[in-house]
């Protein structure tokens, strides 16, 4: 006899995130077999060892948390074997027999039907090890790793990790776009768009010099400045093609007195390594910024460039420095432009922005962001963007459910152009509908797309915004 449980009922038992209970699952803390419908069956020992291990008492017969079910009787008939079967695209080969084949993830996927697309087909393509087909296909490109598929897997598939296995498994010669390129550039050069350090100390210290002009007195650009409070990166799309946005960061910092510095050698913000499936290049990335940030004797790290940044930073902190996440702080957008109008740093003016406005939420802020690290960032930006606009709107569906804009996973950057439009067909028609004329997100690819892309492509009256951009513009 074994005790069936779905995992949202053990974490609200143990009053823990319900990815603190998969994350005992995946580590071996609670031996437990996946079962039909999202549940999972554990031997009765092993769930009180559990309760044992964390001071609880197994709840009374009467009302168990995990139910018991009976064992299936087994087949007396004899396996059928397929051969001996391999693969490298994951640790466990046996994960994806878990798979239901039952659609949800395909019904859920953007992109499902696109040149043959459909999350199913690649999952069991991987497991019967059809590897090389599965390298030489564009489809774990043209995927914006959204997560939706997951989110709606009943059976708590790893499809994105399966999508950055087979790319990172790919010739990095045969990477498409810019993505190799800009990671090779990053490690040689120190940014993906291989600017010159003088030239990008030069153009920092002149953005400085016309913010102090437009009304931040005494503003001069902190570069290398040791011992400062905080070390943020850039986007260096941004100093290469749209420098003036800097300047938005800029103001919020100086309105709330921040003690903040940028370096003059590791300021990249982006980190396609995440992207291209290359872990070391991801581990090293993130070593440089942990270096910088010991180097310049910083407290805390703000990665302004988008939700996969901070992700990848996270992550890899997480993974491979995780004495040093200890030591300092990692904050996202978010949490800091909270930070700064919970404690009155900041004098807003919420009448500014007088269009109504709505907000989409980036996939990695979003869904991948609760899935690994237990926490979504929803309600923050709608908390952010009330300080600035009078006039909300929420888009339908929102949260773990919301609809990819299309250019995630790099789509913005790989030359699947027209695949990338489709995807956002779905982002598209949620912004007409809700009637908003002001679009707010908190990344740049996001931005680009529906800025650039969407609104141009499906008609959309539409202004578009950094949700610091909307904090800038509203300060007093």
């Amino acid at each position: 006899m074994s005790l069936e449980f779905k995992v949202s009922e053990l974490a609200r038992e143990f009053g823990v995130h319900r990815n603190t209970i998969r994350n005992w699952i995946n580590s071996g803390r609670l031996r437990a077999r996946p079962a039909p419908g999202r549940r999972y069956l554990v031997d009765p020992r092993d769930y009180e060892q559990l309760c044992h291990r964390y001071g609880r008492t197994p709840p009374p017969a009467s009302k168990p948390a995990v139910q018991p079910v009976a064992e299936a009787p087994r087949s007396s008939l004899p396996p059928l074997l397929l051969g001996e079967q391999t693969t490298t695209l994951h640790d466990d080969p046996a994960w994806a027999e878990r798979c239901l084949t039952c659609g949800s993830c395909s019904a859920a996927c953007p992109l499902a039907g696109v040149d043959g697309l459909d999350p199913r087909r690649i999952v069991r393509m991987a497991l019967l090890g059809l590897e090389e087909e599965l390298l030489a296909s564009d489809w774990p490109w043209k995927c914006t790793l959204c997560g939706r598929c997951e989110e709606a897997c009943p059976m708590d598939m790893e499809i994105m990790r399966l999508m950055h296995s087979i790319r990172g498994h790919r010739e990095r010669h045969q990477v498409p776009g810019p993505l190799h390129r800009g990671v090779t550039t990053c490690l040689s050069r120190g940014n993906n768009m291989g600017i010159p350090g003088e030239d990008f100390v030069a153009l920092l210290q002149q953005l400085g010099e016309e913010l102090a002009r437009e009304g931040c007195r005494g503003f001069v650009t902190p570069i290398d400045r040791h011992g400062a409070r905080l070390l943020i990166t850039v986007n260096s799309k941004e100093v290469f093609s749209e420098p003036d946005n800097l300047k938005y960061w800029w103001r919020i910092l100086h309105a709330a007195g921040e003690s903040w510095t940028i370096s003059s050698t590791c300021w990249e913000g982006v980190n396609w390594g995440l992207f291209t499936g290359d872990q070391e290049a991801m581990r090293t990335l993130v070593g440089r910024l942990v270096d910088t940030m010991q180097g310049l004797n910083c407290q805390a790290l703000l990665l302004p460039e988008c939700g996969h940044a901070y992700f990848a930073t996270r992550y890899g902190l997480e993974r491979w420095y995780p004495e040093v996440q200890a030591e300092y702080r990692l904050y996202s957008v978010f949490d800091l432009l909270l930070e700064y109008l919970h404690q009155g740093r900041l004098r807003l003016d919420p009448e500014r922005h007088t269009r109504l406005a709505t907000c989409h939420d980036p996939c990695h802020y979003g869904r991948i962001s609760a899935k690994y690290f237990g926490r979504a960032y929803f309600a923050e930006a709608r908390e952010i963007i009330a300080s600035c606009c009078p006039r909300f709107v929420d888009l339908v569906p929102g949260g773990l459910d919301s609809y990819c804009c299309g250019a995630g996973g790099t789509s913005w950057t790989t030359p699947f152009a027209a695949e990338r439009v489709y995807a956002g067909r779905l982002k598209a028609r949620q912004i007409r509908e809700s009637g908003a004329g002001l679009v707010v997100t908190a990344c740049h690819n996001c931005r680009d797309q529906i800025m650039k892309s969407l609104a141009r492509e499906f008609d959309l009256d539409i202004r578009v915004k950094y949700l610091w951009q909307l904090v800038a513009e509203a300060l007093v």
